[in-house]
């Protein structure tokens, strides 16, 4: 037993090491974004913390965005900022860490796995959450939904293991590890409800009070953050819920049918959508629990009007665990079948060729991952660069490359949107940008600039500008001679102006 104890964790090992290779080493070799809200509502405003200059969206003008996550990235950053000159060594430190905290969900899958159906199933499920695309994909990312999933699927393991502590310290332990992953993202408050409904049920003394209390204390951390560094106690909560949903502020940036999550999905998975549903389904016998949360995190969200792939990634590594708890049974029937002839050896071969399908599926997959693009059930992809893993690639590069120029005085943005750009997160020099929108704010703010990144050619009239390097079509440009201030014309005071 000792022996299967130190080879189960060595295995378990393996995959985390692997895990976290994949998702950091993805992410600093395909730099991109795949909404801005992934750099403005967190990694920005981190920057300004950690180094005194960003770019200011409204929703930190206006205080509807809690300044806790950008706090902690901002502590990473200074941290660091000494792995790599300019941006790039606090670019690593960040992904690191949110990678690192990625591998909560192959823990999670592992140990349900083991608890379900032995060491095969805990294998299978940790295999599958650690080469799936999407989570690779979506793991560095600092999204509050992204970092809050990392929270989420280890309250709902705490909360329905009974042989972990006893009941009210797991419960409470679990609370806590829920309150911190409903703080980050309010809108999981349905699919949080449920789970403490479901844990709980009608014990009052010994679940709900206990779990109840561990919610608490993470949300009141919260909220005395909201009241020092906003006006009021939560105010990044309700405030949010009123701009967005009673306001509809959020409609602004699209509007959605109820279905479109569904469509998503379609889009993503191809026709690989129908096994990946059936084996979801077999393990939703054996956790009912996840299947109800990720089916509550999709409708949930398909309630409100304005709808983003990343609002139910959740509901992800929830379908893989089951998908995998469903691939396991498949695999643990054959060999029960035939266990007369089924030596330790072809066990391993059976959870190796699992893991090479699913591999191999999430490769495809990866592919042609584009929600974007329109509905299709083609299996391979034709374009690497088409798919989300180039989304803005150029352009974060440029602004990489120059984090490390001492001569930048001032940046225009010239056919390149601030939204996409990486912003100061990326760029980390000390001076005003400029968007550039067309070909008359080059005379009127060419003198607060000497270096441009664009992805079209330069004005003829503006020779003075060469050519210092490309990414494909976007190019940085430079002028001899030094700046002048522009005063309000500089990124902030143009968003500020316009209110975005």
């Amino acid at each position: 037993m000792n022996r299967h104890f130190k080879l189960d964790n060595l295995l378990l090992g393996i995959l985390i090491i692997f895990a976290l290779i994949l998702r950091a080493g993805m992410a600093l070799k395909f730099p991109n974004i795949f909404w801005a809200d992934e750099i403005f509502q967190t990694l920005e405003p981190a920057h300004r913390l950690a180094f005194g200059n960003g770019i200011v969206t409204w929703e930190f003008r206006d205080g509807i965005r809690s300044w806790v996550l950008p706090g902690i990235l901002a502590a990473i950053m200074r941290l660091t900022s000494w792995l790599g000159e300019g941006s790039t060594g606090y670019l690593i430190g960040v992904n690191l860490f949110l990678s690192l905290l990625s591998l909560s969900n192959i823990l999670v899958a592992y140990l349900w796995g083991k608890k379900i159906g032995g060491t095969i199933t805990a294998l299978i499920c940790a295999a599958i959450c650690t080469i799936w695309f999407e989570l690779i994909y979506f793991s560095p990312k600092a999204f509050t939904e992204v970092v809050a999933t990392h929270f989420l699927l280890p309250g709902v393991y705490l909360g329905v293991q009974k042989n972990l502590l006893t009941t009210r310290k797991r419960l409470f332990l679990s609370g806590c590890v829920l309150g911190i992953s409903l703080a980050l993202r309010i809108h999981f408050l349905p699919c949080i409800a449920f789970i403490i409904i479901y844990i709980c049920r009608k014990d009052w003394r010994n679940k709900w009070l206990p779990m109840i209390l561990g919610i608490i204390a993470p949300m009141l951390i919260f909220g005395t953050v909201d009241a020092f560094t906003w006006t009021y106690p939560f105010q990044s909560f309700w405030l949010n819920i009123w701009v967005n949903i009673v306001e509809g502020r959020s409609k602004l940036y699209g509007v959605s049918p109820w279905y479109e999550y569904f469509i998503f999905l379609l889009k993503t998975w191809s026709w690989f959508s129908i096994p990946i549903v059936i084996l979801a389904l077999l393990g939703s016998r054996r956790i009912p629990i996840l299947a109800w949360s990720a089916l509550i995190i999709i409708l949930s969200h398909s309630l409100l009007a304005h709808k983003e792939y990343r609002f139910i990634y959740p509901a992800l590594p929830m379908v893989m665990i089951l998908a995998g708890i469903g691939t396991a049974e498949l695999v643990l029937l054959i060999l029960n079948f035939s266990h007369r002839w089924v030596s330790h050896g072809k066990k391993v071969i059976a959870i190796l060729l699992c893991v090479f399908l699913w591999t191999s599926t999430s490769v495809t997959l990866l592919s042609r991952f584009n929600i974007y693009n329109p509905l299709n059930f083609s299996t391979f992809g034709t374009n690497l660069e088409n798919t989300h893993l180039y989304a803005t690639t150029n352009n974060l590069l440029a602004l990489q490359s120059l984090s490390t120029e001492n001569t930048v005085c001032g940046l225009g943005l010239w056919g390149v949107n601030w939204a996409l750009s990486g912003g100061y997160t990326y760029f980390h020099r000390d001076v005003p940008i400029y968007q550039v929108e067309k070909a008359a704010d080059f005379e009127e703010l060419k003198a607060g600039f000497n270096y441009i990144i664009g992805n079209r050619s330069i004005p003829s009239q503006y020779q003075d500008y060469t050519l210092q390097k490309c990414w494909q079509e976007t190019c940085i440009y430079k002028r001899p001679g030094s700046c002048s201030q522009i005063i309000d014309s500089d990124i902030n005071s143009v968003l500020k102006k316009s209110g975005n």
